[in-house]
C-alpha cells in the first residue's frame, strides 16, 4: 500500500534554508506525500534528544508512515544511512547512529534494515556534506510514494544497527535515583521515571518528596498536575506522555533548579508528614463525532 505520510525530525532549525530545500527536495520527488513536522530544534548533532523526542511523539503520528530522522555529527562510522522497517510497517530513514531505536521499539521492533547505497536514488551530483537534501529527503520521499524497501540498497542484519542506550533508574525501598532526559520550551524537566517506579519506592499521588537535584534539597508535591499547586511553587507530576516530570506552575524548573538534560537526581519519601493517598479521577472518555 502507498503511504502518502512522511514525518520530519531534525537539528537543522528555521535560521537557514537547510530545511526549506529538503522539504522542497521531498515535494519535488513526491508531490503526493503529505510532511508532517515533529520536530527542528533539536539541540545541533545531539543523537540522544532527537532519540527521545522522537519515540515520544511516535505513538501520536500516523502509522504506518514514514520517519526521516536527521540529526547526526558527521563522522566515517556513523556516515552510512539506513531504512529500516517495523513490524507495524513503518520505516525509518536515518543515519545509522541510534537516532531512531528507541521509536522502533515502540513500533513493534525492528524487523528489517538496509543501507542506503543505491546512487540512482539519490540527487545526481549529491554534495559530501548536506546528504539531508541529497541522499535521505529523495529516498524517504520515494519510500512515503511506495517504492519497495528492497530497492534503497544492501540489506543490513538489524542487529548490526546502531543503539542507543536508555539509562534505566535504579529503585531503592523508599527513593529512586533518575535523571533529566528532556528540558521542554517550557523549562519543564522530563525524567527517566514512570509513576510505577515511584509507587514501587513507597511513593504515591498526594505525598511529598525530597527532590534532590543539582546540589539542592527540596521537599516538593508529587501531584498529578503542576496545576494543582499555586504560581511559582515547584512539583513532581506526570506530564501528558505520563512520563515523571518536574515543573514550575507558570515557571521553568530547569532556571529554578538550574538542571539540564542529564543531571542525576534522587526522589525519596519526605521524612515530613506525608499528604498521603488521593482518589485518583476516571480516565476521561470520549465520543468519536
Amino acid at each position: 500500500m502507498t503511504q502518502q505520510w512522511l514525518t520530519f525530525l531534525s537539528d537543522y532549525g528555521f535560521e537557514d534554508a537547510f530545511l526549506g530545500v529538503c522539504k522542497g527536495v521531498i515535494a519535488r520527488t513526491a508531490p503526493d506525500v503529505r510532511i508532517l513536522d515533529v520536530m527542528h530544534l533539536v539541540a545541533p548533532q545531539d543523537v540522544e534528544q532527537g532519540g527521545a523526542v522522537l519515540a515520544s511523539a511516535i505513538p501520536y503520528l500516523p502509522a504506518p508512515a514514514v520517519h526521516l530522522a536527521l540529526v547526526y555529527p558527521f563522522r566515517a562510522k556513523t556516515a552510512r544511512g539506513v531504512v529500516i522497517r517495523t513490524a507495524d510497517g513503518s520505516t525509518f530513514v536515518a543515519p545509522d547512529n541510534g537516532l531512531t531505536s528507541q521509536a522502533w521499539d515502540v513500533e513493534g521492533g525492528a524487523v528489517g534494515a538496509r543501507l542506503i547505497d543505491n546512487p540512482e536514488l539519490w540527487a545526481s551530483t549529491p554534495a559530501r556534506t548536506f546528504r539531508g537534501r541529497d541522499v535521505f529527503s529523495p529516498v524517504a520521499a520515494r519510500l512515503a510514494s511506495g517504492l519497495p524497501l528492497e530497492q534503497v540498497g544492501t540489506e543490513l542484519e538489524v542487529d548490526e544497527l546502531e543503539r542507543i542506550e536508555v539509562r534505566q533508574p535504579i529503585v531503592e525501598s523508599d527513593h529512586v535515583h533518575g535523571e533529566v532526559v528532556q528540558v521542554d520550551h517550557f523549562g519543564n524537566l522530563t525524567l527517566n521515571l514512570q509513576r510505577t517506579h515511584l509507587e514501587q519506592a513507597g511513593i504515591s499521588i498526594g505525598d511529598d518528596v525530597e527532590l534532590r537535584c543539582s546540589g539542592k534539597s527540596l521537599v516538593v508535591p508529587f501531584l498529578l498536575t503542576y496545576g494543582e499547586v499555586d504560581r511559582g511553587r515547584l512539583a513532581v507530576c506526570e506530564d501528558s506522555f505520563r512520563t515523571v516530570t518536574i515543573a514550575v506552575n507558570s515557571g521553568s524548573a530547569a532556571a529554578r533548579l538550574r538542571a539540564g538534560r542529564g543531571e542525576p537526581l534522587v526522589i525519596s519519601r519526605s521524612t515530613t508528614t506525608a499528604r498521603g493517598p488521593v482518589t485518583l479521577p476516571p480516565e476521561p472518555t470520549y465520543t468519536l463525532r
